[in-house]
């Protein structure tokens, strides 16, 4: 079946692909609803509480990846 590929920290959609229906419990950042059409400026998000996709401009997604990225770093150190 076709799913859906979302970063679990930011929820930042990351493309999709094929899956076998089992395996959707057991994998976490995959989903099989597909996300709504977006425009260029703009990014599709899932959110894993609601179970369903939100679009965000570029800029706060953006945002959302430097948030990520730093407390990934921090947590390293």
């Amino acid at each position: 079946m076709k799913v859906y590929l979302f970063n679990i920290e930011s929820g930042l959609y990351e493309g999709e692909t094929f899956e076998e229906a089992a395996m959707l419990q057991h994998e976490e950042g995959i989903t099989p609803i597909p996300p709504p059409s977006y425009e260029q400026g703009q990014v599709p998000v899932f959110d894993r509480r609601k179970n369903n996709w939100a679009v965000i401009p570029v800029t706060i997604a953006r945002q959302l990846l430097n948030i990520s990225t730093s407390e990934s770093t921090e947590s390293a150190l």
